[in-house]
């Protein structure tokens, strides 16, 4: 975890720590959510790659969009603090570059991992609240690749993983539908996961709808 990350974290917790748990809001949760993710992809630079290696009319197409989802578990330490950790899929994305002497290069992209994080609460009336998060993501980011024609991947270099832990923030709300049940929906941002050998360093959102049970 690098130093700002590490700061931003403990600044979280810290805030966390300056309230004392009340028995009408101290609560553990466990909930669930699916939605739609997306991530940036730089085509045109995925393309300049192979000028360089001494191909021609390099052409690149990405799909940036699937399905993501997040399992997690929290503690209501106050009414207006919670601590949660998840784990994160924000799905599999891909691109293809062809170029000439005819050939291709297709890469399929995974990104998943947990997440720690603090949430700050904010109650509206008996039904509703508002939440912010920022917290954690340790990420793991592969890319499998598939050449044909002109090109060929190299043995080993055809699957590449990068680890990392980077910031992840986002905001929501919330519907209680009863003292135990709520319904949520909610924003996520990952930053900087990846890097050049994964398809190129990348940020992705997901944007979730889910259920939450208090206990």
């Amino acid at each position: 975890m690098n130093k700002k990350i590490t700061r931003t974290v403990v600044a979280a917790m810290a805030v966390v720590g300056l309230g004392a748990a009340t028995p009408s809001y101290a609560q553990w949760y466990v909930g669930g959510s699916v939605g739609k993710s997306d991530i940036k992809f730089d085509n045109a630079a995925q393309s300049d790659q192979f000028l360089d290696l001494g191909f021609t009319n390099p052409s690149t197409v990405s799909n940036t969009k699937d399905t993501g989802y997040r399992v997690f578990g929290g503690y209501q330490l106050h009414k207006y603090i919670a601590i949660e950790g998840a784990y994160v899929d924000l799905g599999r994305f891909s691109f293809r570059t062809d170029v000439t002497p005819k050939g291709s290069l297709t890469g399929s992209t995974r990104i998943d991992g947990f997440e720690l994080s603090a949430l700050g609460t904010l109650p509206i009336g008996d039904r509703f609240g508002l939440f912010a998060r920022v917290g954690a993501f340790a990420a793991q980011t592969k890319t499998s690749y598939t050449g044909g024609g002109s090109i060929e991947t190299l043995i080993g270099g055809d699957n590449q993983k990068k680890r990392s832990t980077e910031l992840v923030y986002g905001a929501g709300a919330m519907y209680n539908i009863n003292q135990n049940l709520s319904v949520r929906g909610e924003w996520s941002r990952y930053e900087k996961l990846g890097n050049i050998y994964t398809g190129g360093r990348t940020d992705a959102n997901l944007y979730s709808l889910g259920l939450v049970y208090r206990f």
